[in-house]
């Protein structure tokens, strides 16, 4: 989302890459997290001419949900459209009636109450409210979600999730003069962000959809709320596949996270997870069959490049041959997007396929002589 690349190396290949990027490795590689909706010069040739294999193209704002629908129409055999509402991007949804919604002003100063003066505005806000869009119901955004989903067959949930870092920006005419921060100090709260990424989890649970969860420095937070979905949602929570994209944790928490739920995934991407010094350890940390290679990229152009970085990283780190990291990459990306009713049914043993082979004959049996 969108992000600017400045690592001082990035822009020489020679000293990038300990090889060069290889077509045939590329177009077995998923990105399993990607932002073309971001981008501000995306073209589609562009699109058409990566290596990369299948991108999962996320959605992030209210506003570009339909960018993410032109994405997928560029090339719908290379890209598999993601519908959420980013934790940075979520202010504008407000929990009332479609109805009965608050007045602009209303709606932003009860989100953003002022550190200490209950009777007062928020410092920050007078500056950038009439830049914040009208508030919207949750039902309405729920409401057209869906019809993004049932739309787009193919499609998942994200870009949701929880971000306690982030700071919504100053208007550029604001953040222009060098004098004036970038980014206020206005944070939606985590409550809200909660509340918000509940409902689309159960937007996901209700049409079998998985999902590409964002989590930033709220590792507790985020726990706490995977424990709560599968004690509380049960079955449904357990029948959908969730994705921790470029996840920050540490490797102990990783382990405990895969040992409470056998249905996430971690994608990583070296501009996020790589200028971590423990980044090796964090992927040594995840199990074969749980591990995602993402760019988590805007600039659609050089998505093949990050995307053959974070695979070298892997190689390295994991001692894997080029051909095992290939497969079992591609088997696990296959697995995760996989809708409910398509994805593999685990093997039998032979004692087991006896019994299923008794059950039926039973059943057919009984059918005949009913």
């Amino acid at each position: 989302m969108p992000w600017n690349d400045t690592r001082p190396w990035i822009k020489d290949p020679a000293t990038r890459f300990s090889s060069p990027p290889d077509p045939a490795i590329l177009a077995r590689l998923h990105d399993a997290h990607c932002h073309p909706s971001d981008d501000d010069e995306f073209a589609p040739e562009t699109l058409r001419g990566l290596k990369t294999g299948i991108l999962c193209a996320m959605s992030s704002s209210l506003a570009n949900q339909e960018k993410t629908r032109e994405v997928y129409k560029a090339d719908p055999d290379k890209v598999v459209p993601f519908f959420g509402l980013h934790p940075w991007f979520c202010h504008p949804i407000s929990f009332d009636p479609p109805d009965d919604l608050p007045s602009k002003e209303d709606h932003y100063r009860s989100l953003f109450p002022p550190p200490c003066d209950s009777s007062a505005d928020h410092p920050s806000l007078a500056s950038v409210l009439d830049t914040f869009p009208d508030p919207i119901s949750i039902s309405t955004y729920l409401s057209d979600m869906e019809a993004d989903l049932f739309a787009h067959p193919t499609s998942h949930v994200g870009e949701i999730g929880l971000d306690r870092a982030f700071r919504i920006p100053n208007p550029p005419h604001i953040a222009a003069d060098k004098r004036n921060p970038k980014h206020t100090d206005l944070a939606t709260p985590l409550a809200h962000q909660l509340r918000i990424v509940e409902a689309q989890v159960d937007l996901a649970i209700r049409l079998g959809k998985n999902v590409s969860l964002h989590s930033v420095r709220a590792p507790q937070e985020t726990v706490d709320m995977l424990r709560r979905f599968k004690e509380v949602k049960g079955e449904g929570w357990q029948r959908i596949h969730v994705c921790l994209h470029s996840f920050g944790g540490s490797a102990e928490s990783a382990k405990q996270i895969q040992k409470a739920h056998p249905n996430v995934f971690f994608s990583f991407a070296t501009i996020i997870s790589g200028r971590s010094p423990h980044f090796h350890k964090l992927l040594q940390a995840i199990e074969p069959d749980r591990l995602l290679v993402e760019s988590d990229f805007s600039d659609t152009r050089e998505i093949d490049n990050q995307i053959w970085e974070v695979f070298q990283e892997i190689l390295t780190a994991l001692s894997w041959t080029p051909e095992e990291a290939v497969s079992r990459l591609e088997a696990n990306w296959k697995r995760f997007v996989s809708p409910i009713d398509e994805r593999p049914k685990p093997k039998l043993s032979n004692r087991e396929k006896k019994r299923e082979r008794k059950r039926v004959d039973l059943y057919v049996s009984d059918e005949e002589g009913g």
